[in-house]
């Protein structure tokens, strides 16, 4: 009787990069470190996983055909990346070359400036956990004028493999790389560089390219309560400028138990809710690229790809709260959802003039009238 082989991750094909037996022993020793202290609290994390072969063939298709791979997930805990991705791969030894993917983490969190402990022990941390910053335009990301080299600019994040890759990339499409990579640039020529032309975007588009595997939050930030926030068009920009990577959604519930907004410790004895799902349509991906490459239709991609998420939802939640609580919550949110719609366009503007208290009451006031029925 034949076992049926478990899927398994490939290592990461440019660990290469890491030269001289030193430099090796000091990255994939601290990587060990760092990897090992997320492995130790899933050990302690129930998960409940549903989906897990659409990654892994996502996965295999992608190396297959050498092409890069985008996963989009909901946000409700610092470490939902790498902590839930970790137990969704079934990922045992974490490290450098085990990472198959990249993190698109937000830079003031995960690269800040400053010779403090807390500092150090950040950029310590970020040094080998694969990870693309991004400025957060909400957050006060101030677009800056683009260098005279984009090559120049990249080569020290991507190093000199993925340089040569992005190289043939370029070439690939009769284009030198610094016209290729200038091609992911939204702004105009003569116009000012926006959010969206920031490093870490065009740092991104260009991994997408040469094969790299990237993960997106597409809501921008963390879901204080569950719900999904608007999408943000920074996963579209990435999506529209990699017409030949999948893109997979994730939905999960329960990591913000383990690590709750504001918590310093983890929290054991948690479960964790996941469900992935198969790969958003390429035909609407297509189409939606058909559009200008413009903020307003990388928020149409993004809205697209958080729908994939959101279709998810339901089911997550039902596994996390039961069937009537997340039939609740659910109903609650899209009673919410019909307030706000049903409201005056004058009251909407500014959102500060919204009388939120009476909004709230009146929705309370109907759950009661609910109930009382």
């Amino acid at each position: 009787m034949q076992h049926e082989q478990k899927p398994r991750l490939p290592k990461n094909p440019l660990a290469d990069h890491i030269t001289g037996k030193t430099m090796q022993f000091r990255v994939r020793t601290r990587s060990r470190l760092v990897g090992g202290s997320f492995s130790f609290i899933n050990l302690f994390t129930r998960y409940d996983v549903e989906g897990r072969e659409h990654l892994f063939e996502a996965v295999a298709r992608a190396k297959a055909a050498g092409r890069g791979l985008i996963t989009v997930s909901n946000h409700v805990s610092l470490f939902d990346d790498p902590m839930v991705l970790i137990a969704v791969l079934k990922l045992r030894n974490f490290n450098a070359e085990t990472k198959a993917w990249w993190s698109t983490a937000c830079a003031s969190n995960f690269n800040p400036q400053g010779k403090g402990l807390g500092a150090r022990a950040t950029r310590w941390f970020n040094s080998t956990a694969n990870m693309v910053f991004m400025q957060r335009a909400h957050k006060g990301c101030k677009a800056a004028a683009l260098p005279p080299s984009l090559v120049e600019w990249l080569r020290p994040a991507v190093g000199w493999k993925r340089a040569e890759l992005i190289q043939q990339a370029a070439a690939a499409r009769g284009l030198d790389p610094e016209t290729w990579l200038r091609s992911f640039v939204t702004a105009h020529p003569g116009e000012c560089p926006t959010s969206l032309d920031q490093k870490g975007m065009v740092e991104a588009c260009a991994r997408v390219n040469i094969g790299d595997w990237l993960h997106f939050f597409p809501e921008g930030g963390r879901s204080r309560d569950m719900s999904l926030r608007p999408a943000r068009p920074g996963a579209g920009k990435v999506i529209y400028h990699s017409p030949d990577a999948e893109v997979v959604p994730l939905c999960f519930y329960g990591s913000q138990d383990v690590l709750p907004i504001g918590a310093v410790v983890p929290r054991p004895f948690k479960r964790v809710v996941v469900s992935v799902g198969k790969p958003l349509s390429a035909p609407i991906l297509a189409g939606l690229r058909r559009g200008p490459a413009t903020p307003e239709t990388f928020g149409e991609i993004s809205k697209f790809a958080l729908s994939g998420v959101a279709a998810l939802r339901p089911a997550v939640l039902a596994r996390y709260l039961g069937a009537m609580k997340a039939f609740d919550l659910l109903a609650e949110e899209q009673a919410e959802e019909a307030l706000v719609a049903d409201a005056p366009a004058a009251a909407l503007e500014p959102a500060e003039s919204v009388p939120w208290s009476s909004v709230l009451a009146e929705s309370e006031a109907r759950a009661d009238h609910r109930a009382d029925l």
